[in-house]
């Protein structure tokens, strides 16, 4: 028989159903799937939580927890007191604070101290990314802290980390990159409300459209209610709401520029999914993108509009076998940084260690 796992979130995404299809193939992976997202259903979360952990708990090898917050302390709690490894995944959010802009779950006293408790608690800290461990930060002109991560927030916190980046597949990413239409950006990014407008850098898009009638701008992820809010945009820009893997790598295949101008990040897998497909990514200098972006693209160091339209100046006058080098490049750096292989071999690695 196989020996269990739980895995724990907030809510299910692509990227966490990744993990949970390779681990199912050594093991049982018994999810909770509790929604966390509705924050006046927290306490009726966490009993129900409790539930599944005092059924399940002792009998498995291991649990994984994606992102801190309050559906991670009682994994952390109670594997502690059980002696069952329990593995959080820093993967954002939960390791910044943007109080200005309202966003980061460490700028939430209540949230911040439920974080800091799991990560102290837990066994290891497994963050998709370096910069989420501790990172100097100026893009955002008021920035609010000279640094983001949770070692600068919580100094105190001596629990073990490894960073495991997020990882993709280049047989289900591929495309011709004949197909490509010159000065098109695509953006790929959940905007559900206004606030995320601004932390996924959708405003200094709009922005550039403005500024660059010539090229053609690709959006998905908005939401209705947002696009409702946004009223007139630019004629060059297209706005959609989410679309499943398959249906956006129509957009990919075309697109010549992957454009991620957030405030900030973690590791964003739609940047690398788009790579594949050969889009040249430009991004700002943030969360793992520097990383991932590499000698394959451009940073943008700064949100001041000044400042990156000048730098859209020089990237527009990029020729276009550089552009095909670039887009080759791209797709190359993924395959061989950040297959999805890599992180299978990490967990089953980290799991065998406790044999």
């Amino acid at each position: 028989m196989k020996e269990t796992i739980l895995y724990i979130y907030p809510e299910q995404s692509t990227f966490i159903q990744k993990d949970i299809s390779f681990l199912s193939r050594r093991y049982d992976v018994l999810t909770p799937g509790h929604d966390w997202k509705i924050k006046r259903e927290t306490p009726l979360n966490f009993v129900k939580q409790l539930v599944f952990l005092s059924k399940h708990l002792r009998k498995a090898r291991a649990v994984f927890v994606m992102f801190g917050g309050y559906w991670s302390f009682l994994p952390a709690l109670l594997g502690k007191l059980t002696g069952t490894p329990v593995y959080i995944i820093p993967g954002g959010t939960d390791c910044v604070s943007f109080p200005s802009l309202g966003y980061g779950s460490l700028r939430k006293p209540v949230m911040r101290s439920f974080i800091r408790w799991s990560f102290q608690l837990c066994t290891e800290l497994l963050p998709v990314d370096g910069s989420l461990v501790s990172v100097d930060y100026s893009f955002h002109e008021n920035s609010d802290f000279p640094k983001q991560g949770y070692k600068y927030f919580f100094p105190g916190i001596k629990t073990p980390h490894r960073v495991i980046h997020n990882g993709f597949d280049p047989y289900f990413f591929k495309c011709d990159p004949a197909e490509k239409v010159a000065d098109t950006f695509i953006v790929v990014a959940a905007v559900s409300n206004l606030m995320r407008v601004k932390i996924k850098g959708i405003d200094l898009v709009l922005y550039l459209a403005e500024q660059y009638p010539l090229c053609r701008f690709t959006i998905i992820g908005i939401s209705g209610d947002v696009i409702n809010h946004l009223g007139t945009v630019p004629a060059n820009v297209t706005l959609h709401p989410y679309l499943p893997q398959e249906s956006f790598r129509t957009f990919l295949a075309e697109s010549q520029f992957v454009l991620q101008l957030s405030v900030s990040e973690g590791f964003p897998n739609s940047v690398c999914e788009a790579m594949l497909c050969h889009c040249i990514p430009v991004g700002s200098s943030v969360g793992a993108l520097p990383e991932i972006i590499g000698n394959t693209g451009y940073l943008a160091t700064s949100s001041d509009k000044d400042y990156l339209r000048r730098r859209f100046e020089e990237i527009l006058s990029t020729d276009k076998h550089r552009r095909l080098e670039l887009g080759l490049k791209a797709r190359q750096r993924i395959a061989e940084n950040f297959h999805i292989s890599k992180r299978e071999k990490a967990f089953f690695e980290i799991l065998e260690q406790g044999n």
